[in-house]
């Protein structure tokens, strides 16, 4: 998985690509998380370029969305592949997840 964090006026956008598993528990931890400990943050994740997500990975998101809450931070994904988007409607994780369509739905909601 390769991640690229952006810090813009307002909000952070962190671009996901590659497969969205295990393998990304370390980088969540060591650049998503400090991120979202900063109350009030607003962290828009981009998941157009996750082709595939497992149960580590949706377990990795749950945390950061979760650690987000009791900062009093957001994350709000968007751009989410079908798959990715199949996962969540399946788990019904997209009541729980904020999830806008693309991009700039996203920095209008931050």
């Amino acid at each position: 998985m390769e991640l690229t964090v952006t810090h813009y006026e307002g909000y952070v956008l962190a671009k996901i690509a590659g497969a969205l598993d295990e393998n990304a528990r370390p980088q969540f931890r060591e650049e998503l998380h400090p991120l979202v400990g900063k109350a009030g943050m607003r962290l828009i994740l981009d998941l157009s370029g996750v082709p595939r997500v497992n149960s580590a990975g949706i377990g990795n998101l749950v945390a950061l969305v979760a650690d987000a809450n009791t900062q009093h931070s957001r994350v709000i994904m968007c751009g989410l592949t079908p798959f990715a988007a199949g996962v969540m409607s399946v788990t019904k994780l997209d009541s729980y997840f904020e999830i806008s369509p693309d991009v700039e739905a996203a920095i209008a909601k931050a």
